[in-house]
């Protein structure tokens, strides 16, 4: 993620982001991603606070668009 870390992507998204997570992943990443991404879009914010709703919902985006270039490069 670039112009938003990932660990205030956590803060704001109330996600505690050093736990360790056992299990499987259930469902698509990318599609999961792109789902957060509408969902980040709908969340209401007053207008001083409109920037980092823009760059979380760019950077859940780009890294949708991350894990595509991985996936598919591996597809090769």
């Amino acid at each position: 993620m670039t112009a938003f870390s990932r660990y205030r992507m956590c803060e704001l998204l109330e996600i505690p982001p050093y736990v360790m997570h056992h299990g499987g992943l259930v469902g698509d990443p990318v599609a999961l991603l792109d789902e957060a991404a509408g969902l980040a879009d709908q969340i209401e914010v007053p207008i001083e606070d409109l920037s980092w709703r823009l760059a979380l919902g760019d950077a859940l985006r780009m890294a949708a668009a991350d894990v595509r270039k991985v996936r598919d490069a591996g597809d090769l």
